[in-house]
């Protein structure tokens, strides 16, 4: 070694025993209480230490992957205090830091955050856990400063050692500022340490909540700081409720309402709970009168107890589906009493129907065809109503109102409902117009028809004695589907009335050969074969519709054997 080298070397040594000589700060000193030894574990099987530094109340701040595979832990600060981690609130896996929630106390006085970066040059200081409050303090100096989006980032001229990690770093006045990093492999001159308020300000969002950050380490995850993020977490776990991962919904519902007990969200979450996982309905309701007490929106309480109610109805039957109806009801109409927001009124109309008043859904949907809830869905209900009560004219007048709900540009997605009108109106008897309506959707599908399609429209041209347009249809049909049975009649019974006897046995003949038991196939072929004057083949046929039981099959055969 040269002697230049030699001497350089020697100054810097020079240097390093001089600012480790100097006395530490009285406030770096009292810093040493704060730090911590965490001990972490795997069903009861201790899987590593490290070192964290309490910044907040109960906020103990460390490495993020020492609790890789961990199911609890504990911190112990110096003076022999054992806390157990209850949450996490926040990680960040790029920094390796992680932020935890241990039971606090009067005793536990947390290390306040710098608010100022430190300098370069500046006089720093490496705080190590020591029981019985005998840490060490060792003073470094900031060789460089960087920030990484935002954050501050430190370099030492001073060589890491892996106890060191998450170590605190703080300031002549005792105030935290940094937290030591692992180094790159090969590294043995720098250390590097990341500002403490990226760690300090780490918490849960409901998106984050359940991200794979968190999936590797057992130890429960802390609900989102503002409340309505930590309600909105809880409804998206509610999937777990009724799985074997249960307590990844109940531990969290079991925090929010430890946090804000007056909370009636977390009543009716409970109560929810209670009857679908367990049908516990007696916890339940005392759950839900204890909401309606909390709560200031008793509507709003109402509406989620008849929610509960209705989706029990598709586990029971008989007296108990009833009773679970018309509790669902109950409630559903004492919400609507208290403040008819749409979505009560949408859902007392769908319950009602499901108890069969019809009347009484039917005035629902059309008052609640005048809210913003309104539309062509809506006025389908309705028509809905009308049908079951088979006041078609009526059901026909709603689906007018649907159809129109999409205005003079209407596209194909109107064709559902334009179908469904013709349907209503072949029911009232208005075959023409419903004839007028299936030509409508044969439009608006542009030719995507299938052979069902063109069997109603033949069955409505039949009778609006629309003959040449049913046979058309009826043939497009047979076409699409050659030996459908139903076709094969039909078009024998239309071929019959316009007297094209020929086509019509034919066709008739086919039906008998695919299905031999089909008494209208056999009744229709006799019939045929009467206009023709062909007494044998009528009888024979009208004998097989007999035996196959076609009601009118006695009084035919009387009519054949009068034949001449």
């Amino acid at each position: 070694m040269s002697v230049r080298r030699m001497t350089l070397f020697l100054l810097s040594m020079l240097s390093v025993l001089c600012v480790g000589a100097a006395k530490e700060p009285k406030k770096v000193g009292a810093a040493k209480k704060t730090v911590a030894t965490i001990l972490v574990y795997k069903e009861g099987q201790l899987l590593g230490n490290g070192v964290g530094v309490y910044s907040g109340a109960g906020e103990l701040l460390a490495s993020y992957s020492l609790f890789f595979g961990a199911d609890s832990a504990v911190a112990i600060t110096p003076d022999g205090v054992s806390r157990e981690v209850q949450r996490i609130v926040g990680a960040n896996d790029i920094y390796d830091c992680i932020k935890l929630r241990t039971a606090s106390d009067k005793k536990l006085q947390p290390l306040p955050l710098a608010t100022a970066v430190a300098a370069e040059g500046e006089t720093l200081y490496l705080v190590t856990y020591g029981a019985k409050k005998s840490g060490t303090v060792e003073p470094l100096k900031v060789a460089a400063v960087s920030k990484v989006g935002g954050t501050p980032y430190y370099t030492f001229s001073f060589p890491m050692q892996e106890r060191y990690l998450s170590a605190p770093v703080v300031n002549g006045n005792g105030e935290l500022v940094a937290l030591m990093q692992s180094t790159a492999p090969g590294d043995t001159i720098n250390s590097y340490a990341v500002g403490a308020s990226l760690a300090a300000g780490l918490t849960t969002t409901s998106l984050t909540y359940g991200s794979e950050l968190f999936r590797k380490i057992n130890i429960p995850v802390a609900l989102p700081a503002s409340q309505n993020e930590a309600l909105t977490t809880l409804y998206l776990l509610q999937g777990y409720a009724y799985t074997d991962n249960r307590d990844r919904y109940l531990l969290p519902l079991d925090e929010y309402r430890e946090l804000y007990p007056d909370s009636y969200e977390g009543c009716l979450m409970r109560a929810e709970y209670l009857v679908l996982a367990d049908s516990a309905f007696d916890g339940a309701r005392r759950e839900w009168n204890r909401a309606l007490k909390l709560s200031d929106k008793p509507d709003d309480v109402h509406y989620n107890i008849s929610k509960v109610y209705a989706t029990m109805l598709s586990r029971a039957s008989g007296d108990d589906e009833q009773q679970l109806l018309d509790s669902a009801i109950v409630h559903i109409a004492k919400a609507v009493d208290i403040k008819p927001e749409p979505l009560y009124v949408q859902r007392k109309a769908e319950l009602l129907y499901a108890k069969g008043d019809y009347a009484s859904s039917f005035e629902c949907y059309m008052a609640l065809s005048q809210t913003n809830m309104g539309g062509a869905v809506t006025f389908v209900a309705a028509s809905r109503c009308k049908e079951a009560l088979e006041e078609w004219d009526a059901a026909i007048v709603c689906m007018d109102s649907a159809v129109n709900a999409f205005g003079a540009d209407a596209d194909a997605s109107v064709a559902p409902y334009i179908i469904h009108r013709a349907m209503l109106k072949h029911r009232a008897k208005r075959y023409r117009e419903a004839v007028l309506d299936y030509n409508a959707y044969a439009e608006l599908r542009e030719g995507q028809l299938n052979a069902n399609f063109y069997y109603s429209r033949e069955q409505a041209e039949y009778e609006a004695k629309m003959y040449q347009q049913a046979i058309d249809d009826i043939e497009m049909a047979l076409y699409l589907q050659p030996d459908e049975l139903v076709y094969l009649v039909e078009k024998g019974r239309l071929c019959y009335k316009v007297k094209l006897i020929d086509e019509a046995i034919a066709a008739l003949t086919r039906a008998a050969e695919l299905a031999n038991d089909n008494p209208d196939a056999h009744y229709m072929l006799a019939r045929c074969y009467m206009v023709k004057g062909e007494k044998a083949a009528a009888k024979a046929s009208m004998l097989r519709a007999k035996e196959l039981g076609h009601f009118d099959a006695d009084a035919r055969l009387q009519d054949i054997e009068a034949m001449q």
